[in-house]
């Protein structure tokens, strides 16, 4: 969670904590927060954004 915090400058730890656990269940992590996804979308390919029509 410190590296994802540190390595987009999220200023609200629990999305870095979600992103974390994500990751380590090797899961999708859907969001309503169009801001995290537009910071993380380049290099996490596993996010998604509620409402996004793309695969």
């Amino acid at each position: 969670a410190i590296e994802f915090a540190h390595r987009f400058h999220l200023p609200a730890t629990y999305d870095a904590h979600y992103l974390a656990l994500a990751q380590r269940e090797q899961c999708e992590f859907w969001t309503a927060d169009a801001r995290l996804w537009n910071t993380v979308k380049n290099e996490l390919n596993w996010v998604r954004l509620l409402g996004d029509s793309r695969p």
